[in-house]
């Protein structure tokens, strides 16, 4: 039986187009030859044989006395071998003008072989062209191969490749978009196979497009291109008219095909809000570095560089505003939430807005409040007054607490509680319960604690920051903020990496170093005793030097090397090494001086055991604590002991890993030392837990690298005790 479906392809010159109708049948034997009748429809009558295409047996057809969209009786009658078969449908007319973009792309964190395939079908295929979906990769990938700078950039300059990201320090690149939005893959196994499903794509995506366009990322974002992506360009464009389907670029969709340019998504986080402000009126560099580090860092980084960014903006920001309490609100809407502010010592003190006493929770240091209708992005300052009343929690009973919007209420029997009101995640309390009341909120004391605020809507974190100020109560927005702050100020967040010095080959362990590198250094091993070291230029013109620091008992044809850089230019040397036959590893380590802070890269040369026993470990991790416990108010260190059988110098950095309720009191991310020789050395961080911290326990590891090497620690029970 004969099925006859319209199409939104068209063949034919632009001027006498033709609208293909799809014919297929499981009984069509030799030669099929076909015509379609209808009114206002005209087709060769059983002129030659049909060809089959990636969409069945293809028909011309003339519907140019119909408008697009039109809905059209139609008789298709076709013949073959095996008879002459007929068939009743609805022909839709279809639209022409439309154009499919396969966009095919690489991610951020692919390896270097998936770029390097791209990189190779655009060389191979002029129609081929490719998105690199971040400077994470390209930065990497153009200090690592200089040598292939040049393609790059010429690929670039001539419309074959294109960086979708942030803006970046590679020479010659300016992006014109911040993101590649999702698209279908192409994970087909054939050329038809391969055409149906962009033209299942393009008819999904085009009923949402602005224009007559369509951008289509295609194939996997961390594997090499597709290779499909070519052969339909090429394939499809020998059979039809429209809609073209082309390789292109994101601009090319967005540029020529008169689809505006979304803008950059805006940094709406507290820290750039407040920020923005601060430095307005201060005076003071905006800390673009610390805010474009946090939004490609790990969490935790990204949590400590936005916190202090927010710490010192509000500092500024509060220096302005005469009050003893400051609250401040990032967001775009009105807000009322709870905030806490912690007093340097114990005081008995109620919080009051205009002389009104408000609700306040004293624990301990911390005071508690709910702030009402605090202004979008603005602020709203109170008082603290000191009194006789005890404001702190007091023993209630039962084991159910409440709020206006919540009830927590806790089954003995059952034991894992249900919280009443949206569709939530119950909190794991396991009792024996206690709870307690407050002129602020209820809360419940078990193997957790679990507070509901009064006047509160939700279960998270504030929304709003409070910072201690000194007295007369205001209200107002950030924009009309007292220009009261010293242009010459402290910087609103780090501009520099905390720990260097800072390893050449960062991507393999982290994004890009705070300030990003004005220029970078690599060793390559070519030979049993030779080395080339390369130096990159990654901003403007760099002048430096190249130290080579060599374990002991070794020498080199030479020890330092200046250079001097074009911008994006590089320079490279062989260095022949002489050593003992030591049996061991030996690290050799190349020093980039000349930026802010050192760079390195290190090669490990490793001289066979005479005795074939299996070589002396590396690095590894002498020792680590199996639990750290603090009372609140104390602290204690948490050291872990990295040790070497290495023959040289190695520098390290270790990461502590652990939950984020647990980052504001075991710290820093991230710390560094110089392992020596056979050496030891101890990496420390601090369990810190602050007056007013309530008891709780985490399971952390710490992550340590060494240049190329990684090492993770058993697990560390990290305990504020209660």
């Amino acid at each position: 039986m004969i099925v006859a479906e319209s199409t939104e392809l068209f063949v034919g010159p632009r001027t006498a187009l033709l609208q293909v109708v799809r014919l297929t049948s499981p009984g069509l034997a030799g030669p099929v030859r076909a015509h379609l009748s209808g009114p206002g429809l005209r087709s060769p009558r059983h002129g030659g044989s049909l060809r089959p295409g990636p969409f069945g047996y293809e028909l011309a057809v003339d519907v140019s006395e119909h408008q697009p969209g039109a809905v059209v009786p139609a008789v298709a009658v076709v013949r073959s071998d095996a008879g002459e078969e007929s068939c009743a449908f609805s022909l839709v007319v279809g639209s022409p003008g439309w154009t499919v973009h396969l966009v095919g792309h690489v991610a951020g964190d692919a390896p270097f072989g998936a770029l390097r395939a791209h990189l190779d079908l655009a060389l191979t295929d002029p129609a081929y062209r490719f998105a690199v979906t971040s400077v994470e990769l390209l930065q990497p990938y153009w200090d690592t191969f200089p040598q292939h700078r040049s393609l790059l950039l010429r690929l670039i300059s001539e419309g074959r490749v294109e960086v979708v990201g942030s803006e970046s320090n590679v020479v010659g690149v300016a992006p014109v978009l911040s993101s590649l939005p999702d698209g279908p893959s192409l994970a087909v196994s054939s050329l038809g196979e391969a055409s149906r499903s962009v033209y299942a794509a393009f008819l999904e995506m085009r009923s949402a497009a602005s224009a007559p366009h369509v951008m289509m990322p295609v194939g996997a974002d961390h594997e090499a291109p597709s290779p499909w992506v070519t052969a339909v360009h090429h394939d499809w464009s020998a059979r039809y008219t429209w809609p073209r389907v082309v390789c292109s670029l994101p601009r090319d969709y967005y540029l020529r095909g008169a689809v505006p340019v979304p803008r950059a998504a805006e940094d709406d986080s507290p820290a750039a809000v407040f920020a923005s402000h601060a430095a307005r009126l201060s005076g003071a560099a905006f800390p673009s570095s610390a805010l474009s580090r946090a939004s490609a860092a790990h969490p935790r980084e990204a949590f400590d560089l936005r916190s202090e960014v927010v710490a010192r903006s509000l500092a500024a920001l509060t220096s302005t505003v005469d009050s003893s309490v400051v609250v401040w609100n990032p967001l775009s809407v009105a807000c009322t939430d709870v905030v806490s502010v912690h007093l340097p010592y114990a005081r008995n003190v109620h919080v009051e807005l205009d002389g009104v006493v408000l609700p306040t929770l004293v624990d301990g240091v911390t005071v508690t409040f709910l702030a009402r209708d605090v202004p979008a992005r603005g602020w709203r300052t109170f008082s603290l007054v000191e009194d006789s009343v005890d404001h702190g929690w007091k023993r209630g009973f039962g084991t159910e607490i409440a709020s206006t919007h919540y009830v927590l209420s806790y089954d003995p029997i059952a034991s894992l509680v249900a919280v009443d009101g949206p569709a939530l995640e119950a909190p794991r309390l396991v009792g024996p319960v206690s709870v307690w009341h407050s002129e602020v909120g209820e809360k419940m004391v078990g193997s957790s604690t679990f507070v509901l605020w009064n006047s509160v809507d939700h279960l998270g974190p504030s929304r709003l920051f409070a910072v201690l100020g000194s007295r007369s109560p205001s209200c107002g927005v950030l924009d009309s903020v007292p220009s009261r702050l010293a242009v010459a100020g402290e910087p609103l967040g780090p501009g520099s990496p905390a720990v260097t010095p800072v390893f050449g080959r960062y991507w393999l362990h982290e994004p890009a170093p705070l300030g990003g590198l004005g220029a970078n250094v690599q060793v390559e091993v070519v030979g049993p005793a030779r080395l080339r070291v390369v130096v990159v230029s990654d901003g403007d013109a760099f002048s430096g030097v190249v130290r080579l620091v060599l374990p002991d008992g070794w020498s080199a044809s030479w020890m330092t090397l200046p250079v001097s850089l074009p911008a994006g230019g590089y320079v490279s040397a062989e260095v022949r090494l002489a050593g003992p036959r030591t049996p061991g590893c030996h690290p050799v380590r190349a020093v980039l001086e000349g930026l802010p802070f050192e760079v390195y890269d290190v090669a490990l040369l490793t001289v066979p055991e005479w005795d074939g026993a299996d070589p002396v470990e590396v690095v590894w991790v002498a020792s680590c604590p199996s639990a750290v416990s603090v009372r609140a108010g104390e602290s204690a260190l948490v050291r872990v002991v990295l040790a070497s059988g290495a023959l040289g110098d190695l520098p390290v950095q270790a990461r502590l890993l652990s939950p984020r309720s647990s980052w504001e009191l075991a710290g820093p991310f991230c710390v560094g030392g110089m392992l020596p020789a056979q050496g030891r050395v101890p990496l420390d961080f601090t369990l810190s837990a602050p007056a007013w911290a309530t008891a709780g326990e985490w399971t952390a590891v710490v992550r340590v690298t060494a240049g190329d090497l990684v090492r993770t620690t058993a697990p560390i029970r990290l305990v504020v005790a209660g």
